[in-house]
């Protein structure tokens, strides 16, 4: 849409907030006569989600309660009942079969791969995109983590971050970074709490909050499981991967105790029966009676590729040189700050989007969609 072109990243060319919309190929009249299936269909996927949702406050907060004072079993309970309702869920939604790819780079050495493959333990940090709600249940069922949101101090004094030349809301119209508020820390989420914030900013606070991380390393030694940071830190359309903001991902984040995991996941584009999976909008609960489960057909097949990097070529692999990777990476080394600052970081953000083999936006990141937020909303009045 021309209209959001000011959102549309200057290098790429790619709109990464917008809502992927199936072509449309289907003639309006069947359209309607399907209709009364895809809200029959709906309604009778999202009752039941919500009973499997009630299923797992039952079994995981109620039953396994009383085993909060063993932490260890309390875990590993939470963990078998975690695993049967998230899959449930995953079902109903039309994901019965999700393969996981490994990855190994072609820079990797041979010998290095030889490495065994264990599953995510405690002290483990897994790095992954964010696309939907879905990427969250799916990543509760496979690893059961504790995930983690970067929160940040109120914003800085906002700046003019219009460059170029300015042709209305045409494609000329460059943008380039606009002020980013500083890193506070890390807030653990729940499963629930992080489904809600699907599509949403991060959230701003003046003083620090209770429960939070001022570390990575603070939160992998204290959590039971492996933790799960999203570093896009909201939703994106799943076109690209977004900026990750300053300060986050140094060397003492990734630290040499525990693995460190890249996992890209990826669905499948819009049909004109099957609307995408992606929920870039911070509306998760229209968009899952209004596109994931509104279909024609009770319980169509969806597609779900989630990729997975060999902790040989992983962040945390003593083979990993960061200066390399963006060496070799084109444009790799711009964005770098005074002394080689945020190598580590870019660096990250290199191997997760060859990981996904998708095109990175660094002109586009959770700071620029807030403004986008608004101007949508202000359109769809």
């Amino acid at each position: 849409m021309e209209k959001f072109s000011k959102w549309r990243d200057p290098a790429t060319g790619i709109q990464p907030f917008l809502p992927p919309v199936a072509p449309n190929k289907v003639n309006p009249v069947f359209k309607i006569l399907l209709y009364p299936s895809c809200v029959f269909h709906s309604l009778v996927r999202g009752i039941l989600l919500g009973i499997v949702a009630i299923l797992h406050i039952l079994l995981v907060n109620i039953i396994c309660f009383p085993f909060i004072l063993i932490p260890q079993l309390h875990y590993l309970l939470s963990t078998i009942f975690t695993t049967i309702t998230t899959r449930l869920s995953l079902f109903l939604m039309g994901y019965w079969s999700i393969p996981l790819d490994i990855i190994t780079p072609k820079r990797t050495k041979t010998s290095s791969v030889s490495q065994s493959l264990r599953s995510p333990l405690k002290g483990d940090l897994i790095i992954s995109n964010w696309t939907s709600y879905v990427d969250i249940i799916y990543l509760t069922y496979k690893f059961n983590p504790t995930f983690l949101l970067p929160i940040f101090s109120p914003s800085p004094p906002p700046k003019s971050a219009l460059t170029g030349k300015h042709t209305g809301t045409g494609s000329a119209q460059l943008i380039s970074k606009l002020p980013q508020p500083s890193l506070l820390g890390y807030i653990p989420l729940s499963l629930f709490s992080l489904l809600f914030q699907t599509g949403s900013l991060p959230t701003i606070h003046s003083t620090t909050p209770k429960g939070m991380y001022k570390s990575l390393q603070d939160a992998r030694k204290k959590c039971l499981g492996p933790i799960v940071l999203l570093p896009e830190c909201t939703t994106s359309n799943g076109r690209a991967l977004l900026r990750f903001p300053e300060g986050l991902l140094s060397q003492e984040d990734i630290g040499d105790k525990g693995l460190t995991w890249i996992v890209y996941l990826r669905h499948s584009s819009p049909t004109p029966f099957a609307p995408s999976a992606t929920c870039p909008l911070p509306q998760p609960f229209r968009h899952l009676f209004g596109s994931l489960l509104f279909t024609p057909t009770p319980m169509p097949q969806r597609s779900l590729g989630v990729r997975m990097l060999h902790p040989s070529a992983s962040p945390s692999s003593p083979s990993f040189l960061p200066s390399e990777i963006l060496a070799d990476h084109p444009g790799g080394l711009e964005g770098l700050g005074k002394n080689g600052e945020g190598v580590w970081r870019e660096a990250v953000s290199v191997v997760l989007a060859e990981t996904g083999k998708v095109r990175r936006v660094k002109g586009m990141g959770w700071v620029e969609k807030e403004g986008f937020l608004e101007y949508w909303n202000t359109k769809r009045r």
